[in-house]
């Protein structure tokens, strides 16, 4: 949880642009990173392993480090993520019963991400691991669109 949410900082385009940017040197980073963890609380564990990070100008890489991290303890606890793309954010019961189907169909413990994306205009699209299902009706209009084309 505490990778979380200081991953969750680390979204910001103009903060992982300064952790990026050759301007800043690492005592800049560290004063920053200082300031950041001050608001957000943290082990002293995850601190040193933050601070590491920036001694080995790999913290601009947090973001995909937490989600090697959630994809390992997830394998570990038998869990899958499901990113699901949609229009318009799910409600709490939606997202129940999409948990639900889709735990039915993988046999695992499933952990639902959503994702708004109002270009899809309707349906979802859900990527679990490497597999991909797209329902959305911005998919449907394509292959509709193609298949017209194809019938001239």
């Amino acid at each position: 949880r505490e990778l979380d949410r200081v991953g969750g900082l680390f979204k910001a385009p103009d903060l992982l642009e300064l952790f990026r940017s050759p301007k800043f040197d690492a005592d800049t980073r560290k004063r920053v990173l200082a300031d950041l963890l001050l608001r957000v609380m943290v082990s002293p564990v995850c601190r040193n392993f933050l601070f590491l990070l920036v001694d080995r100008s790999r913290i601009a890489l947090l973001p995909e480090i937490v989600e090697a991290y959630h994809g390992l303890a997830d394998a570990h606890s038998g869990r899958v993520r499901a990113r699901v793309t949609v229009a318009r954010t799910l409600s709490e019961p939606d997202v129940a019963r999409l948990r639900t189907v889709l735990q039915r169909s993988t046999g695992r413990e499933v952990i639902v991400e959503q994702e708004e994306d109002p270009a899809i205009i309707g349906g979802m699209i859900t990527r679990i691991g490497d597999r991909t299902h797209d329902g959305s009706i911005r998919s449907q209009l394509a292959r509709l669109r193609s298949e017209l084309k194809a019938a001239r």
